[in-house]
């Protein structure tokens, strides 16, 4: 594994304050208003976002999640303190983009992200540390189809991420749950009744010292198991593996952890996409 996982258990945007460039749906439906609701600007290109947040904090991550963006759309994110950008990416291209080799003419669109089979596309981006009483997020997507912008969630903060050496162990399992049901007809024949896909992720640490296994047990009990977290595996890899391991879930299981020897702790976790 490369990046150590990162999981975004108190997420800042939901208690912030937030403004929009327009807003068909409300910007408020970013925060805590599960997947069936979304923001929606007016239209597709130099939207805007910004966030007021309660008191100056120290934030690392911002995920854009559930979004719209073509494969050229950009989204650029400023990070505010005091009136002041103290951190700008830049206009960034949203999507992962098919690489040479795996682009296949003529069946492949030029450009095209080879992520669109997947529940929610989403942006994240990873930053030192950097104290703020705001952000702002620009969406610029001249060659939308749907001619305007559209997020789900967004989620902002310090993620749990465990040091390298205590890192998720080998054996992570992902597991895509279709919903609905098989019936037969009087025919005979097999119909599957419903529709949708969710996933259940399971995985473990078996390295945990007497100190992380602390800090993780006061990240899980204050976020407990009926709050939204972005979680990620494999950050920074891209690619189909990345997106399909990174996603908004609920801790779906009671939070155990085991003495396995001296200064040395497991603790098996199971999340269900929200």
């Amino acid at each position: 594994m490369g990046m150590t996982m990162r999981a975004i258990m108190d997420n800042e945007h939901d208690r912030a304050t937030l403004t929009a460039s327009s807003a068909q749906s409300p910007v408020e439906n970013t925060q805590m208003a599960g997947r069936s609701y979304s923001w929606r600007g007016l239209t597709a290109t130099n939207e805007r976002i910004t966030a007021m947040l309660e008191n100056p904090t120290f934030i690392s991550s911002v995920v854009v999640y559930g979004h719209n963006l073509s494969s050229v759309g950009t989204v650029q994110v400023e990070y505010l303190f005091e009136g002041e950008v103290v951190f700008d990416t830049g206009p960034v291209v949203a999507a992962d983009i098919i690489p040479l080799g795996v682009w296949r003419a003529g069946i492949d669109p030029w450009g095209g992200s080879d992520l669109t089979s997947l529940p929610s596309i989403h942006y994240n981006v990873w930053t030192e540390p950097t104290l703020v009483d705001g952000y702002q997020i620009t969406f610029d997507d001249p060659n939308s189809e749907a001619g305007y912008i559209q997020v789900g969630r967004i989620f902002s903060g310090l993620p749990y991420s465990p040091p390298k050496d205590m890192n998720v162990s080998w054996g992570v399992k992902l597991r895509w749950v279709f919903r609905g049901e098989k019936k037969r007809t009087e025919s005979g024949s097999l119909r599957h009744i419903g529709g949708g896909v969710s996933r259940r992720l399971t995985f473990d640490f078996k390295h945990l010292d007497d100190e992380e296994t602390g800090i993780l047990t006061q990240e899980l009990l204050r976020a407990g198991a009926g709050q939204e977290v972005y979680i990620n595996i494999y950050p920074e890899e891209g690619g189909v593996k990345e997106a399909a391991h990174a996603f908004v879930a609920m801790l779906d299981d009671d939070f155990e952890t085991t003495n396995e020897f001296h200064n040395n702790f497991s603790a098996p976790l199971a999340y269900l996409e929200v």
